[in-house]
C-alpha cells in the first residue's frame, strides 16, 4: 500500500459515520435507533414524513422529502427506513443516485395482508402496493425484526386467513432479507415497585377502531368477564369513543399513553402481562413489561412466542379462552425474573447496536 493510500484510509476511518433514518411516526423503535446510531458515534439525520390524507398536503410531502434527500443523503454513509410505504420510495431512489447504503426495516404492517380488517400493505392492491414492492427491490439489504415477517405465519393464517412474509409474495427477496430484532435496555427496564397480585396489563397505541381489532381487546374483556376477581389494565387509549360500543367489564380500566418512566412502574406493579393480538411483529410493550418481571400471556402469532418461549402461557387465538382463566387460577409459583432474562439474552440493545455498526 502506498503512502497515499494509506493517508486516505486512514481520513476515511477516522471520518465519523454519517447516517440518516427515515420514519413516518415517532414511534418508540424509531427514536432508539436514532439513539442507538448517536451512541456508536454516528452523525444522524433525520427525514421525517407524517401521513396525509389530502393530496395537496400529501404531494407538498413528496416535494420537501425530494429536496431534503438530495441535500441529507449526498452527506450520509447509510440511511436506514422504517418500514415500506410512500415515506420510503424518494429517500431510497435518491441513495441509489449516491450509492448510500440502504436498509428498510420491517416492522409487521409492511409484510401481511389481512383482508378481513383491511390492513397490511399486501392487502392495499394497485399503487400502494407497487411502491412498496418497488422499495423493496430498491433497499440494499432488508431487516425483518421476526422470522415469521420473512417466511410468514402460520398460526396466523389459520386462526384469521391473515397472509403474511414477505418472500410468499418476492421469493427474489430472501438473499437480502436478514433477522434483525429490536433491542431494549435492561438497565432501564427494570421492575421498580413491588407486584400487586391478580393484576393484568396490556399497552396498545389505541388511535382507530381498527387497532381494538389488532391487539384482541375483545378477548381481554371477554376474559375479564370470567376472572371478575382479577384488575385489567389497559394503557393507550387516546379517546373513550372508540370503545364507548363494547361491553366493557368493571374490572377493566383505560388509562392515557404514558412515558417511558411512568409506564416502567405500571409495568412493575403489574403480575401479568396479556398480548392477545391477532398479528404483531415484535411487540415492544411485551418485551418491556417482560424486563419488568411481569409473567407474560400470549397469542402464538409473529414475534409473539419467540419473545415469551417458556416463560409464561401460550394460546392459539380466542377459543383458547378457558386456558387462559386455568393458567391465572392456578396460581402457580412462576419464576418471573426468567422472563427478564429470556429477552435480556435474545434481544439485548447490544445486539442491535452490533447489527447497526456493521452497517
Amino acid at each position: 500500500m502506498t503512502e497515499k493510500s494509506r493517508i486516505i484510509l486512514k481520513l476515511k476511518m477516522d471520518r465519523k459515520r454519517t447516517s440518516c433514518i427515515v420514519y413516518s411516526l415517532s414511534r418508540t423503535f424509531v427514536i432508539k435507533d436514532i439513539n442507538y446510531l448517536k451512541k456508536i458515534g454516528h452523525k444522524v439525520f433525520e427525514i421525517k414524513s407524517s401521513p396525509k390524507k389530502n393530496i395537496f398536503l400529501f404531494l407538498t410531502n413528496r416535494i420537501n422529502q425530494f429536496f431534503k434527500s438530495l441535500i441529507v443523503l449526498s452527506k450520509s454513509d447509510s440511511v436506514f427506513i422504517w418500514f415500506s410505504d410512500y415515506h420510503s420510495f424518494i429517500p431510497l431512489f435518491v441513495s441509489k443516485f449516491f450509492s448510500v447504503k440502504s436498509i428498510i426495516i420491517v416492522g409487521g404492517y409492511d409484510a401481511i395482508s389481512d383482508q378481513e380488517i383491511g390492513h397490511g400493505i399486501f392487502v392495499k392492491k394497485g399503487f400502494r402496493q407497487t411502491i412498496a414492492k418497488l422499495n423493496y427491490y430498491l433497499s440494499s439489504e432488508i431487516w425483518v425484526v421476526d422470522r415469521s415477517l420473512s417466511e410468514g405465519c402460520k398460526v396466523a393464517l389459520e386462526q384469521n386467513k391473515i397472509k403474511s412474509g414477505l418472500i410468499n409474495w418476492m421469493p427474489d427477496l430472501k438473499k437480502k432479507i436478514q433477522i434483525t430484532p429490536t433491542g431494549y435496555s435492561s438497565d432501564f427496564w427494570r421492575r421498580t415497585k413491588e407486584k400487586k397480585p391478580n393484576t393484568i396489563l396490556t399497552v396498545a397505541n389505541i388511535d382507530h377502531s381498527r387497532t381494538i381489532k389488532i391487539k384482541g381487546i375483545s378477548l381481554i374483556f371477554n376474559l375479564a368477564k370470567q376472572v371478575p376477581e382479577f384488575k385489567f389494565q389497559i394503557i393507550g387509549l387516546e379517546n373513550k369513543s372508540l370503545v364507548e360500543t363494547y361491553d366493557k367489564p368493571k374490572n377493566v380500566k383505560f388509562i392515557k399513553p404514558k412515558k417511558a418512566q411512568d409506564l416502567r412502574d405500571y409495568y412493575s406493579e403489574s403480575q401479568y402481562y396479556i398480548q392477545p393480538s391477532r398479528l404483531e411483529g415484535l411487540p415492544n410493550a411485551l418485551c418491556e413489561a417482560m424486563l419488568c418481571e411481569c409473567i407474560p400471556i400470549g397469542n402464538k402469532v409473529f414475534g409473539i412466542p419467540n419473545a415469551i418461549g417458556t416463560t409464561g402461557l401460550l394460546f392459539d387465538g380466542p377459543h383458547e379462552i378457558k386456558k387462559i382463566v386455568v393458567f391465572l387460577r392456578a396460581n402457580k409459583k412462576i419464576n418471573s425474573n426468567q422472563a427478564r432474562r429470556r429477552i435480556i439474552n435474545l434481544f439485548n440493545e447490544e445486539k442491535r447496536m452490533d447489527a447497526l455498526r456493521k452497517v
